[in-house]
C-alpha cells in the first residue's frame, strides 16, 4: 500500500483478532503490530484453526487487488457543508441520477485510509494519551458494496454482461459484493484507528452494525 505511512522503525503492519465476540459491537477483536521485517521471521505461516469460533469472523482466502481512489465523507460531511450543497446534491441527482450520498462521496469495501464507511453515526476515538482525535487507518467491510453502491463500486472485470449484480444467482453475487467471506454486525464493518502524534502510534478500534 504506497500510501501508508510507516513508522520509521518499521516496514510491516500486522493486523491480527480473535474471531470470537468480544464487547463493544459483539465482533472480533483487532489488535495491531507495526514491525521491522528485517529482524521477524516472515516464513509462510498456517496456523491451526481455534476451536469454536463464528464462522462469519474467519476470513476466506483472498487476493488483494488494491486500487487508488479519492473518498470523500459521508458521515462526516459537517453539517454547515452538507445544508451549503443541497441544492447542487439535488440538481445533480436530477441531471445524472447520481447520488452524492449513495454513490459519489465514502468509497464502500476494504480499505486503507479515506473515511470510514460508517452504517451509523460517526464515532471516531480520541487518543489517550494526547486527546487529539485518531486517524482512520483501515476499515473492514462485510461487503464492497450495497444496493446502491454497487454502481460506483462494482469493479469492472465482475460487471455481468447483461442486466445487473442483482440478476446474477445468490451464491454468484456473493461471492462477488464478499469476497472475504465475513459477516460483521450484520453486514456493518470493522474500522482501526491510530495516533501518529505518539511515538508508539497507539491504536483503537470501532464497529457498527447495519
Amino acid at each position: 500500500m504506497p500510501d501508508l505511512a510507516f513508522p520509521s522503525t518499521a516496514d510491516l503492519l500486522q493486523v491480527l483478532w480473535c474471531p470470537f465476540d468480544h464487547e463493544g459491537g459483539y465482533v472480533p477483536r483487532p489488535e495491531m503490530y507495526w514491525r521491522d521485517s528485517s529482524l521477524s521471521d516472515l516464513q509462510p505461516a498456517n496456523p491451526p484453526c481455534p476451536t469454536g469460533p463464528d464462522n462469519d469472523y474467519l476470513p476466506d482466502p483472498c487476493v488483494l487487488h488494491p486500487e487508488r481512489v479519492t473518498d470523500y465523507p459521508n458521515w462526516d460531511l459537517p453539517g454547515e457543508v452538507a445544508d451549503a450543497l443541497e441544492v447542487r446534491f439535488e440538481q445533480l441527482e436530477e441531471e445524472t441520477g447520481w447520488s452524492y450520498w449513495s454513490h459519489l462521496s465514502v468509497s464502500d469495501g476494504v480499505k486503507v485510509g479515506g473515511y470510514p464507511t460508517w452504517t451509523q453515526e460517526p464515532n471516531w476515538p480520541t487518543c489517550p494519551i494526547c486527546s487529539v482525535r485518531m486517524e482512520h487507518l483501515l476499515t473492514i467491510n462485510s461487503s464492497e458494496f450495497d444496493g446502491e453502491s454497487w454502481r460506483t463500486w462494482l469493479p469492472i472485470e465482475d460487471t455481468p454482461a447483461t442486466g445487473t449484480i442483482w440478476d446474477l444467482p445468490y451464491e454468484q453475487r456473493t461471492e462477488i459484493q464478499c469476497p472475504p467471506g465475513l459477516t460483521l454486525g450484520d453486514m456493518g464493518g470493522i474500522y482501526l484507528f491510530e495516533c501518529t502524534s505518539c511515538p508508539d502510534r497507539p491504536f483503537a478500534y470501532r464497529s457498527d452494525c447495519s
